[in-house]
């Protein structure tokens, strides 16, 4: 596979070639077309053209017939070249795939220790969906109560498409985002850790106003035990801002890479929506992301 620096991994011609090879046996012997796509996936195992016939053919190789789940992952998911190009990238595709369901086992920890059962909610928003790593695996525990929204070209659709949930387009303006309703638990990871804090309020308050009264906002920050390990030192202001991220088709100065310390969260969080955390959990996500919970007062 070649890489585009900082983007998404696409096809060499050679590889191409043997993708339209497969493609053109597949209707005349789906089995020989398949082997094709498997040993490719071996060789490449990044190629998510591969990956995605095997799921089409429903070839017992194919990912799903063991994780049971949908397993279809969209050709420009940032995240996928971003573990392929990882220290765990040896088989990247079965690694994104199972790092969703890491976060569903992140969130229902969370939500257990807080007696607040996710199963339990009615109504969930995956805020910032991306093309679905973890939405597959929360639309599968929680069929008919999941809506999805993300920026990126195209990831409504697919999210829609192919894990059934509702889902609708967010905007990098977040007061011009239209929500079609509120919801019991509104789940946003890994937003804020792009963000530039100055913009923080303004998200934390349109965030807030998503979820029905006596419902819950979970949010993640970079923790300061992250921070410490790449390096960064906080000044007296306790915010480190790089211009950089997984995500290359996203303005860098207004998505890039947010360290702060606890207490700039706290600041945030309490100048936003004028409260404290219902709850703070240290390293809650991703080993290096702390959860935040905000309780939304009843009417």
């Amino acid at each position: 596979m070649s890489v585009d620096p900082g983007g998404p991994l696409t096809a060499t011609r050679s590889i191409a070639q043997e993708l339209q090879q497969a493609a053109a046996l597949e209707a005349t012997d789906a089995g020989a077309a398949a082997d094709l796509y498997a040993a490719l996936l071996q060789r490449e195992p990044a190629c998510v053209e591969a990956s995605n016939a095997l799921e089409r053919l429903r070839d017992p190789r194919r990912f799903s017939a063991w994780m049971r789940v949908n397993c279809n992952i969209h050709p420009r998911d940032d995240l996928l070249g971003f573990i392929a190009r990882g220290p765990h990238g040896q088989n990247p595709i079965r690694a994104y795939l199972a790092d969703g369901w890491r976060t569903l086992s992140e969130l229902m920890l969370l939500l257990e220790h807080l007696d607040r059962p996710l199963l339990q909610h009615d109504s969930v928003l995956e805020f910032a969906c991306g093309y679905g790593r973890f939405t597959r695996h929360l639309a599968q525990a929680m069929p008919g109560r999941v809506a999805a929204t993300d920026i990126l070209p195209g990831s409504v659709e697919f999210v829609a498409e192919q894990f059934g949930v509702d889902s609708f387009a967010s905007n990098f303006e977040p007061e011009q985002i239209r929500f079609p309703r509120r919801y019991h638990l509104v789940f946003v990871l890994s937003l804020l850790t792009h963000l530039p804090v100055e913009d923080w309020c303004r998200w934390l308050r349109v965030l807030a106003s998503a979820v029905a009264p006596g419902g819950l906002l979970v949010f993640s920050v970079h923790s300061e035990a992250l921070a410490a390990a790449q390096g960064v030192r906080f000044g007296a202001e306790g915010v480190h801002f790089l211009p950089s991220s997984e995500s290359p088709s996203l303005d860098p100065s207004r998505y890039g890479t947010t360290f702060t310390t606890r207490a700039v969260v706290e600041r945030e969080l309490h100048t936003a929506l004028g409260t404290k955390a219902l709850h703070y959990a240290s390293e809650a996500f991703w080993v290096g992301q702390d959860a935040v919970v905000v309780e939304v007062p009843g009417d």
